[in-house]
């Protein structure tokens, strides 16, 4: 009964190595890294160039999300999350971010989570956000996760308190009803902070310890910097943008997530690759 969760599924098969160090850090505080990855900027301003010529308008955050389900798609043990000790690979790829319905202070923000089957090339990624952006803009809509919080934080605070302590318990062993879990945003594969749409630096921002999402990116301003040109060798005048990751260092060991994001750097400085829709999704161990 414990091992069956909405949306995932338990790893029978893993090596004990794998499995005791979600008993050493039963916490995702306990187990978060920090890593940073530099994208020379003039591949991505080459390529958005080139789409727009073609009369199809790309953003950084476009390039980025479909890199991120790209990687995902192909190496599934990033889609794992740890609950109560045990190890889940989620069933699909879940991509949640914030949104700001307006820029503006006194307007609240929203969350979105949009998930993905692991096929989808840089169009399907870009046109299932643009759609999911456009329906939560605006300072009248109100989604799911929006109703959810809404419903929870509409008693007093100590009946608050005891909603949120019991949402966390039924959390842990299983037994979050179906409809929680789909609304929330703490329930997913990734977190993307995109804060270049307001204008700062990315910051490494911390992976939460409800829910199950085990991998959180920002993506800031872009930095101007030089750079080493990798095909003439040659310094030059360039623009780099930062990946900050935070990660749950329980769910794949190291050499898992270096590979995993030196895929991810080829695909950054290489869209056109995203283009093509992936025929075969790697599939984890049972």
């Amino acid at each position: 009964m414990f091992r069956r969760r909405s949306g995932a599924r338990y790893l029978k098969t893993l090596s004990p190595y794998d499995r005791i160090t979600s008993h050493v850090m039963t916490r995702r505080s306990d187990a978060q890294v920090f890593f940073c990855e530099e994208i020379d900027c003039k591949y991505w301003d080459e390529y958005i160039a080139e789409k727009k010529a073609e009369g199809r308008d790309m953003s950084y955050l476009d390039i980025v999300t479909a890199g991120i389900v790209r990687v995902y798609a192909q190496r599934p043990a990033l889609n794992r999350f740890i609950m109560n000790s045990r190890v889940f690979a989620n069933k699909d790829i879940k991509v949640s971010m914030a949104v700001k319905k307006s820029l503006r202070d006194d307007v609240s923000s929203t969350t979105i989570k949009i998930p993905f089957t692991g096929h989808e090339n840089i169009f399907d990624v870009q046109d299932k956000f643009k759609e999911e952006i456009r329906k939560n803009k605006g300072t009248d809509t109100s989604n799911s996760t929006d109703k959810l919080m809404k419903f929870v934080m509409s008693g007093p605070h100590i009946v608050v308190k005891l909603l949120v302590w019991t949402l966390k318990l039924l959390d842990r062993w299983n037994m979050m009803p179906k409809a929680v879990i789909d609304a929330s945003p703490f329930h997913g594969s990734i977190f993307v902070t995109y804060l270049k749409s307001v204008g700062i630096r990315g910051v490494y921002h911390h992976i939460y310890d409800f829910g199950t999402i085990s991998l959180f990116v920002s993506v800031g301003k872009e930095k101007h910097v030089p750079v080493i040109d990798a095909e003439t060798g040659e310094i030059r005048p360039g623009k780099i943008m930062e990946l900050l990751v935070v990660a749950d260092e329980r769910v794949c060991d190291g050499l898992y997530h270096a590979k995993s994001f030196r895929l991810m750097k080829k695909y950054m400085e290489n869209p056109r690759l995203l283009e093509e829709r992936l025929e075969e999704v790697v599939q984890d161990v049972d």
